[in-house]
Formats: structure tokens, sequence, C-alpha cells
């Protein structure tokens, strides 16, 4: 029967007494509750009686070495980050310990600092993962990532709305994920073992939108040699997702507007309908009032879709689960690129800072061009050009010779912006910027932040 004290907990394996004592000295300083163990036996009796946040193992620990132990946990299921501490390691044992996925090697004799610094990153990789486990047994498979407000909202509407056959329309800037919210809806409606067709109606040609979507006779026009179904067909009994819907053309929305009112479609030279059984989900980046307004979309078609709306909102309304997406997102690239998971240091501060016009699409295609070109761990100097400029409510215009100047200057404004938003409190701030007390602290004695600068 395991147990959680509610604060971090790490577990220290280390034969040394001196050595067990000094770690539980400097963790416990940061709040973090330290539990010793002289042997595997007892590091074992720890794991099964209460729950662990990370290890810290010393490889030399006798008979049963540190590299035997983390093997033998990881048998009996424990997934628990791991740093391998060691003063007498041979390269060939620090280098097992990455193909293990340990999550660091700190050489003995080590600084307090340095041990800080990991145990904390080594913590809210652990954290996070935890976050990703419980939206996982909450959701089921995970589509739409994040436990923000904002996203657990959409998530919310989608499975609400999921059980009905109402037309939804999902709204938001491209690369939010409009159609992962469609995905989900389809996959908790009563019509999941139905097809799923998903149109982008922006990249049909516009002389060809009718012949795609409701299909053609044979001889209907030049080129037509066979019959040919329409995706509205292939997809009776199931669910059609309609991309970009604000790019159909007029003729395309009168023949919808028969599908939404009578469930009939009329192919490209039948004079005959053709009963459909679909139920119909559209997302557009456009704002389809503005073009009901500008003659541009039937506005009787826009009241059919719009039943019920769904907004997903953009990754700058929601950068508290970049964290999230980043461990998720590069947990998938390293195993399909085949390298190992790779630590980001302190670069998701600039992430979170970035605007991120092109969303959660842009995010990942970032995360997969560093994760490639970057070495074993990920810095701010493998992050592109672009994320060195922020938009003018983030940094002041100011006159900077060189990038690192520039960089400090916009570090220097968004953590007073984040120490003013929680008026001076540094551990509330820590927590927001994903970084640990420590190094906030030294960030703050770096950048020559003092508390004349956020107290109000």
């Amino acid at each position: 029967m395991t147990e959680s004290t509610g604060q971090p907990t790490v577990l220290v394996l280390d034969d040394e007494k001196n050595i067990r004592k000094s770690i539980e000295m400097a963790l416990s300083q940061e709040n973090i509750q330290v539990v010793s163990a002289h042997d595997p036996a007892a590091a074992m009796r720890v794991l099964n009686e209460r729950i662990v946040d990370a290890l810290i193992v010393d490889i030399q620990l006798g008979e049963i070495d540190g590299l035997t132990f983390f093997k033998k946990i990881q048998s009996d299921g424990f997934r628990i980050p791991t740093i391998f501490i060691s003063g007498h390691a041979t390269l060939t044992q620090a280098a097992q310990t990455v193909k293990m996925c340990a999550y660091d090697f700190i050489e003995k004799p080590f600084s307090s600092e340095k041990l800080l610094t990991t145990v904390q990153r080594c913590l809210e990789f652990s954290a996070t993962s935890e976050r990703l486990r419980l939206i996982e047994i909450e959701n089921g498979p995970i589509e739409i990532l994040g436990d923000s407000l904002s996203i657990r909202q959409v998530v919310s509407d989608a499975l609400k709305v999921a059980k009905t056959n109402s037309s939804v329309l999902i709204t938001g800037e491209s690369g939010t994920g409009k159609e992962l919210v469609a995905n989900t809806i389809h996959a908790h409606s009563q019509r999941y073992q139905g097809p799923f067709v998903k149109v982008n109606c922006s990249a049909i040609p516009e002389n060809l939108v009718e012949t795609e979507l409701f299909g053609h006779e044979r001889g209907a026009f030049t080129g037509a040699l066979n019959s040919k179904r329409g995706l509205f067909e292939i997809a009776n009994r199931g669910t059609i997702f309609l991309d970009e819907v604000a790019d159909l053309s007029l003729s395309a929305q009168a023949k919808m507007l028969r599908v939404l009112q009578n469930g009939e479609i009329q192919k490209v030279g039948s004079e005959k309908t053709v009963k459909v059984d679909v139920r119909i989900l559209s997302g557009s980046h456009k704002d389809l009032k503005a073009a009901v307004a500008a003659g541009l979309f039937r506005e009787d078609l826009f009241y059919r879709l719009n039943v019920i709306p769904i907004n997903v909102p953009s990754l700058r309304e929601r950068v508290n689960d970049i964290p999230l997406l980043v461990k998720y997102f590069s947990k998938q690239l390293c195993e399909k690129n085949n390298i190992k998971e790779k630590e980001f240091d302190d670069v998701l501060l600039e992430l979170k800072r970035y605007p991120w016009p092109g969303n959660v699409r842009e995010l990942k295609n970032v995360l997969e061009r560093i994760i490639i070109m970057s070495g074993s761990r990920i810095t701010i100097n493998d992050l592109p050009e672009e994320f060195l400029a922020t938009d003018d409510n983030q940094v002041e215009s100011v006159e900077v010779s060189t990038l690192k100047s520039f960089r400090d200057k916009a570090e220097r404004e968004f953590i007073i912006n984040v120490l003013k938003k929680n008026s001076g409190n540094i551990s509330q701030s820590a927590v927001e910027l994903e970084v640990g007390r420590t190094y906030l602290h030294k960030r703050l004695a770096m950048l020559n932040i003092s508390k004349k600068d956020y107290y109000l």
C-alpha cells in the first residue's frame, strides 16, 4: 500500500552515510522530502510503502550495484526518473545510464547547486509525466492535450456534444487542433464505428468541390468516364468534418443546405436525390459572421452549422500547457527518430514567451527541428533565431549590441511581469515560470532585478 506525502519525495540510495546526509540537507532547504536507504533491499521497502517522485542512486553499492537495482525496479513496473551518482564510475558505466534512459548522471564530488538544479529539473519532469498520465486516465487516449481551464472546457464541451447528432462549428486559429476536436467528438459518439471523413475545403479546386462532396454520374462532364461516390456518400452512417468550410463556393453551400435540411444529396449530372445519414462537423479559422455580412457565406447555412459552437484557444492563450505539450511531443518525436529523449534545460521560459503564430502545429515542428539538430541537452542556443524576437507587448524596443543583451532584456521584462502578477511571490512565480526557486533567485541576481522592480 503506497501513500503520497503531498510534497515532492526523493529516495536516495547510497551506502555512504555522509553522502546521504549531505544530499538530505541540501534538498530539505527547497522543501523536498528525502528518504534514505543504505542498500537495495531497504530502497525496495520504501518503494513498496510510499510514492517516490525521483531517485538518486549511487552506481557503486557493493554486491548489487546501482545499475542492477535500476534494471530490477524497471522490471517490477516502477517508472521513476533516476539520477545516478558516482565518484568511481567508468566511462562504460556512465554510458550505460544513458542507454537505460536514466534522467541524468552526476560525478562525485558535486556542488549543492549542481545537485539542486538537476533534482529540480528531474522533479519537474516527473510532475509533467504524472499530469500526462492523469489526463490520459480522465479523457482516454490523448487527443486534445492540456490542463489549462480553457482547453479543459473544450474537452468538456466536445464530450458533452459527442452523444448528440447536432452540428458543431469548431473555430480557432490555424494549428490550434480543430481536427483533434472533431476526432474526439466522432470517437465518443454513437457513430464511432462508422466512417470519419475529413475534408479540407480550401484544398479542393472550386470546379471540383461539388463532385468531390456529392459525387457525379458517368458522362456528367467531359472526362467523367465512370460514376463516382462523393465524400458525403462515403461518410454515410458516420461523420464528415468540413475543415475551412468558409472556402466553399455559394453553389456548394446551397447543396450543403439540402443535406442538413433533408439528409439528401444530388450527384452532379443526376436528377435523383440520394438519402444519406451523416453528421456534419465543420471548422474554420475565418470569421463566418463576417463572411455572412460580406455576402460570401449563406446566412441560413451558417445557422445550421453553428448549432453548437466550440472555440479552440490559441497556444499563447494557454502558455502553461506548453511544458505538457513539449514533454508529450518530444517523447513522440524521439521515438519516431530513434533518439534518446532529451532534456530542455531552461528553454521552457523562452518557449512560453514566444507568441506562436502557428500554434501547436508550429510548436511540434520547432521541437522536431531542435531535437534532431541539438546535442544531448537542448539549450537556448538551439532555438531558432525568431525566438530572440518578441512582440511589442512583451519587450520594449531598445538599443542592444549583442544577442545576449537582447535576450537578457527580454527575460528581465518577462520575469518582472510574472512577479508583478503574483504580487512578488517568488515560489508562485517559479511554479508559473516552470523553474526552481533557486534558479529564479539566481536569475534575479544576474539580471539585476530587485523588489522595487516588481512590487506595485
